[in-house]
């Protein structure tokens, strides 16, 4: 057998077999790795390798007490699996270099890693390499036919390995080949592009230049791949280097949720990994997570009302709810009980063993599954002697066992072109040789920057081999330099600007390259953005306008309507009828989970859920018990409201948000309770559901903030609608006479009261703005918090209702017709809505664009937030072509983004 060997080879190595007239039987390329398994099974010696988070755990274990003793123990005490990692690379590089601990400990650091050295079991690759050492000193392991190739100067070899293969040299079984010339015999090409994208699309689109290519070398082919599949060419390997495949986030995530405060983003992605152990449930409450803010009864409700029944109809429900068990536990923060963590770990580890053994499972999702299996594994054993941890201590033993992983992304299919990682894997000559992403630096990190100058010269003196910086890069730079001498025609150079929006560095070997030339040669090489050999096809460009409305089927329109409308829906419909098509009936656009809501709608549930749950426990003593209540008392139901509706405000990033806005719910509550008691009112109940039958609008359902009554006449209603909001809005509205929202409120009230008293009538709304204390009406007499705003004289005599219900007819109609219409940002005054409307039923005005108010207003933009707001130059500019504007709808609406 003939061993080909570097310590830049590996598996995907490039072989010519054209050179080699098709023969690879008796012919192994090998890597230091794929070298040592090779002589360990000539030799007879059995391995069992822990996974690195095993052998981290079992290294931890046998330092742990006599750690105590050295320099590294304060460190140890904060980060123990950190620390752990960090001494073990010190110890294997040292060995791999001819470290021994017992002769070379002449500094405290080398005196105290030597002395923990004395308490591990050899498990490293350098111990393997010793042992085969050790044998390969009185045995023969080879033929005399069997031959080692080294593609490596001795001196570039770690001393260890070159030791080994110096004893096989005395029994005649290696070779040391050198590059035959010194002197580069190809022709060079250098291709740039602005982008990587670019550089890739021109790569596929086989433009002559590479045609005649035998090998591309390129270290990350995941990005080249998912292109190459819309281009319809085979896919390469390729592997996902360093990677965080989602399947792993179960330990991080997973384990993340026994801190304290619990993380609901964490909380939140976790739930959403793709196939969750809890499988559908995980599904169901990531939804109740993000429309809640926290978690509630509606997340009991959910798991209550779940069928855990799996196709071979046995039930799973205490095998699924194992896996989200902790978040409803109340663990301390300095408290959390580790049997509880190693009892999730372990159950992770268990459904990992069985995904393993499944024959639904991919090899890729295998080997990503026993990563996890041994992460889980190596926590428990590093919890074995504790009872109880702290939220920072389990978060650093988390962060120090899971390590970033390689997996095969993709396999190389048939046709595919041959391709390896790096030019030092030149394992033959070769014509033509594509390097596609030279760009940026490829070097290793320099393992020894740990010692100092003085400690790596004494180590040197004493027969330990530790290059210095300036030769360890050196070295490496020799082994490219000797890999390019395997090329014997072309070297095509593919190198882009950005990749994304991050500026490459120039690789090093083509500053090298471009030394060599004078600036009028390298003008020649270097070839700028070429454009890809895409085929071009031709026709006329057809140019998208706003489209007035669109013209669908009016039959299948006419069929799809709301069982229940409500005040969202139905202002949805007058004022975009599109994206009431697309997203209430045609169902378009139902919310994927995923997003939790933006502080400012947090804030206002928690706000709401805080006034809900004083009425449901005071009832309408309310105004009075609040005050009675301690500040102890007010923080602790207001963290209960937090919990169950905002939990994002308990994120560590958040505290001084939330004790600023617990302190302004506290002041908002006591005014507003003080306003209910100016006003002679009292509250009734928060939050009710009333569904009633409006005349031409049929089934619609309300759900008013607060409803209140006279103290002194039972009969008479208030509605309050609550509001986290500065905006001057809600006051336009009431003095503009189109508060839409409370007029509904108060049509439903007035029929759902009177079921029960006909003579109960509403005698006021309000809106109330949390953030400015303050209770905007047009019926309530003005005083310190109280705001009576004055309707607009050509207001008064509006009937609201009226318009809302003519508007409602008149879009419906529409919709019958099957028209929908869309005129976002065209002239109020020209649309088909108000254009030749006189004479006929006044309908509810649409409402203008910020800043633009004769224009449609885009939907999803708040008049007091424009969207883009911090940079958007033609925003505000009459003159602005609309269909340069952005749309936030998911559907493109009549035009381009």
């Amino acid at each position: 057998m003939k061993i080909i060997y570097s310590p830049e080879f590996n598996s995907t190595s490039y072989i010519n077999l054209q050179q080699r007239q098709g023969q690879l039987l008796g012919l192994k390329v090998c890597g230091s790795t794929e070298l040592l398994s090779e002589l360990e099974l000539r030799a007879g010696i059995a391995v069992q390798e822990l996974s690195e988070p095993e052998r981290l755990v079992a290294h931890r274990d046998a330092i742990k007490e006599s750690i105590k003793k050295t320099i590294f123990a304060n460190s140890f005490a904060m980060d123990e699996i950190g620390v752990t990692r960090q001494l073990l690379n010190w110890r294997d590089n040292l060995l791999m270099a001819g470290w021994n601990p017992q002769e070379h400990r002449f500094t405290k650091k080398l005196e105290n890693l030597a002395a923990l050295e004395e308490e591990t079991t050899p498990r490293s690759q350098a111990d393997r390499w010793k042992k085969v050492h050790e044998y390969v000193k009185n045995h023969r392991l080879f033929s005399e036919n069997d031959k080692i190739e080294v593609h490596a100067s001795s001196e570039l070899l770690p001393l260890v390995i070159r030791n080994t293969l110096d004893d096989l040299n005395n029994q005649g079984f290696v070779e040391y080949v050198q590059p035959t010339t010194t002197n580069s015999a190809y022709n060079l090409k250098v291709y740039k592009f602005k982008t990587r994208t670019i550089a890739y699309q021109w790569y596929l689109s086989q433009p002559d230049a590479i045609k005649d290519i035998d090998v591309t070398v390129s270290n990350d082919n995941c990005m080249l791949n998912d292109m190459a599949i819309s281009f319809n060419k085979p896919v390469v390997n390729s592997k996902s280097s360093d990677s965080n495949p989602q399947i792993l986030q179960l330990f991080k995530l997973g384990l993340s949720l026994f801190a304290r405060p619990l993380n609901v983003y964490n909380l939140l992605s976790y739930l959403q990994v793709p196939g969750h152990p809890a499988k559908g449930v995980a599904f169901q409450l990531a939804k109740v997570l993000a429309d809640e803010g926290g978690v509630n009864e509606k997340w009991d409700e959910v798991i209550q009302n779940h069928d855990f029944t799996n196709d071979k109809d046995e039930d799973e429900r205490e095998e699924c709810l194992s896996f989200i068990s902790m978040v409803k536990e109340e663990f301390q923060s300095d408290h959390i009980p580790v049997e509880a963590i190693k009892s999730y770990a372990n159950d992770l580890a268990h459904w990992c063993d069985k995904q393993i053994f499944s024959k639904h499972v991919s090899d890729e999702r295998k080997a990503q599954l026993i990563v996890l299996s041994s992460f889980c594994r190596s926590l428990v054993q590093t919890l074995k002697d504790k009872k109880t941890v702290t939220s920072e201590e389990l978060m650093v033993t988390i962060d120090g066992i899971y390590q970033p992983q390689s997996f095969t992304h993709f396999k190389a299919e048939k046709d595919s072109p041959d391709f390896i990682s790096s030019v030092t894997q030149l394992a033959d000559s070769v014509d033509n040789v594509c390097w596609l992403g030279c760009v940026g630096s490829s070097l290793s990190t320099y393992p020894y920057d740990f010692l100092n100058n003085e400690e790596i010269e004494k180590l040197n003196e004493q027969g330990v081999s530790i290059p210095s910086k300036t030769e360890f890069y050196s070295h490496y730079r020799q082994l490219q330099l000797n890999a390019l001498q395997n090329i014997r025609q072309n070297l095509i150079l593919v190198c882009w600007e950005y990749d994304g929006n991050e500026l490459q560095e120039e690789h090093p070997l083509l500053t090298e390259f471009k030394s060599r030339y004078t600036d009028e040669q390298w003008a020649r090489i270097v070839v700028q953005n070429e454009k890809p050999h895409l085929e071009e096809k031709k026709g006329e460009v057809v140019k998208l306008d706003i489209l007035p409305n669109y013209q669908l089927d009016g039959t299948q329109l006419r069929a799809l309507k709301r069982e229940t409308e409500s005040y969202s829906s139905i202002s949805t419909l007058i004022q975009h009828p599109f994206d009431y098509t697309a997203d209430y009936l045609l169902k378009l656009r139902e919310p994927s989970v995923g997003q939790l809501d933006d502080l400012d709608t947090t804030k206002g549930n928690v706000a709401h859920l805080f006034i809900e749950n004083l009425v449901k426990e005071f009832g309408t003593e309310m105004p009075n018990k609040y005050k009675e209540l301690t500040d102890e008392e007010k923080n602790s139901r207001i963290n209960i409201a937090i919990s169950q509706k905002g939990a994002i405000l308990l994120l560590p990033e958040y505290k001084m948000e939330q004790q600023q806005f617990v302190d302004k719910l506290k002041e908002s509550a006591l005014i507003l309770v003080d306003i209910i008691t100016q006003l002679g009112l009292q509250p009734v109940e928060c939050e009710v559901k009333m569904n009633v039958q409006f005349e031409d609008i049929g089934s619609f359902e309300a759900k008013p903030d607060m409803v209140l009554q006279e103290t002194n006449n039972p009969s008479h209603y208030v509605i309050f609608d609550f509001k986290w909001s500065e905006s001057s809005s809600f006051e336009k509205k009431l003095k503009e006479k189109r508060a839409m929202q409370l007029e509904f409120y108060s049509q439903a009230a007035t029929i759902h009261y009177q079921k029960q008293d006909k003579n109960a009538k509403i005698v006021g709304t309000a809106y109330y703005l949390f953030p400015l204390c303050k209770l905007f009406t047009t019926v309530f007499p003005e005083s310190e918090h109280v705001v009576n705003v004055e309707v607009d004289y050509d207001a008064e005599n509006r009937k609201l209702f009226e318009e809302i219900k003519n508007s409602y007819i008149y879009r419906r109609n529409e919709l019958n017709n099957g028209k929908v219409e869309d005129s976002e940002l065209c002239a109020i005054a020209e649309l088909p809505y108000n254009k030749g409307t006189k004479g006929k039923l006044p309908l509810y005005p649409l409402e203008g664009q910020y800043k633009r108010e004769n224009d449609k207003k885009c939907p999803y933009v708040k008049t007091d937030k424009p969207a883009f707001a911090k940079k958007v130059p033609n925003w505000g500019d009459s003159k602005a072509d609309d269909r340069e504007i952005k749309t936030t709808h998911s559907i493109l609406k009549g035009r381009l983004l």
